[in-house]
């Protein structure tokens, strides 16, 4: 095999398409007694690599953050595999074309649906990240008064340590691990202490004014009454298309973090749109392990479960309430089902393939039976 060629475009200055290994064909020399007997040869030849061989495309944005080491990966796939793997990093197409025997081809393609995973993962992370520092900012001290700003990774570990109410986390300050006491903001290593300070970026964000309060807490799950306005309008929606399944009970889901990052995220796209019709009532279904997930994280394909990927990349919402309690709500334990009817964020329409650049930040969660 020959080693990883990349194909350079000067247009758009980047390395559009990748061949991790070039394999060399494998040449038949056929020998026979009559033409008949060569052809027969020949096409039971064709017959057996049309049957076992397979050609599979993923399509998938997050192969746009592929890593160098990432690609490695591919390659190591490849060699092992003895399989070819093409790359295509473009502006609208990010593709992975896959070519060998099936069964081999296979196993290559759960392996790179794992790196596609974790890539997607870590730019969640990025993105949840970059929305955090524009609510808090954390801060530790390199002299006397003298505070220096953690990096957006960092300062997002730390706040979401410190909204679980964790009595302590790791982080890396000039490439030293530190032991940070989130109560009294001090991090220790060895006899070192530095001070750490938390600055509140958005408290002029208010959050709702019908919510209950949070004491400090996180995330908080209010149990609504049926005499509520707000519990009679998540039934009318609930209703709309004409579900009749039982309500068993409606639960306001609270979590302050996502809130404000929904406000912030609802204002650019007010701006960047120049109207404020941006946002939806969308209903999503789900099974009973991935509510504290998105109780307190929010959507992410991560954990969207079995349907995941079924018609495109991404987390799915639906309009029709009957659509996502159907197949999309698994039963839990009891025979009973849950959805979420949450404030989503539209921007773009995409065919299927692309994540919209925004997601659902707070939702009102539906539990029914089937």
């Amino acid at each position: 095999m020959a080693p990883s060629e990349r194909i350079f475009d000067p247009a758009t200055n980047e390395d559009p398409v990748i061949v991790v290994e070039e394999i060399e064909p494998v040449v038949f020399q056929l020998c026979g007694e009559t033409l008949q007997d060569l052809n027969k040869a020949r096409d039971m030849i064709n017959l057996l690599i049309t049957k076992e061989h397979l050609n599979i495309t993923i399509l998938d944005p997050a192969i746009r953050y592929f890593t160098d080491e990432d690609v490695k990966m591919l390659s190591t796939i490849e060699t092992e595999l003895k399989i070819s793997v093409r790359l295509e990093k473009r502006e609208q197409a990010h593709i992975i074309t896959l070519r060998g025997l099936a069964d081999f081809i296979h196993t290559a393609e759960r392996r790179i649906q794992v790196i596609i995973l974790r890539v997607e993962r870590n730019e969640h992370r990025k993105r949840e990240a970059t929305l955090n520092s524009r609510i808090v900012e954390w801060q530790y001290e390199q002299k006397k008064n003298d505070f220096k700003t953690f990096d957006i990774l960092t300062n997002y570990d730390l706040e979401e340590a410190f909204n679980l109410q964790k009595p302590t986390v790791t982080v890396k300050i000039d490439n030293t691990v530190y032991d940070v006491d989130l109560v009294c903001k001090v991090a220790t290593k060895g006899r070192k202490q530095i001070h750490l300070k938390r600055i509140d970026l958005e408290a002029q964000i208010p959050l709702p004014s019908h919510w209950e309060d949070m004491k400090g807490q996180p995330v908080v799950l209010v149990k609504l009454t049926s005499s509520l306005q707000e519990y009679a309008d998540a039934e009318k929606e609930f209703r709309r298309t004409g579900l009749t399944s039982k309500i068993i009970q409606i639960e306001r889901v609270q979590n302050s973090t996502l809130w404000k990052n929904y406000m912030i995220k609802k204002e650019e796209l007010e701006t960047k749109n120049n109207h404020k019709n941006n946002e939806k009532l969308l209903f999503h279904g789900t099974g009973p392990n991935n509510t504290d997930q998105i109780n307190h994280h929010g959507f992410n394909r991560s954990y969207a479960g079995m349907h995941g990927a079924l018609h495109g990349n991404g987390t799915y919402f639906a309009i029709d309430p009957k659509y996502s309690a159907q197949g999309y709500s698994p039963p839990d334990k009891k025979g009973q089902k849950g959805m979420y009817l949450a404030r989503v964020l539209v921007w773009r329409l995409y065919s299927g393939k692309e994540r919209p650049p925004s997601s659902s930040k707070k939702g009102i969660k539906c539990h029914s039976s089937p």
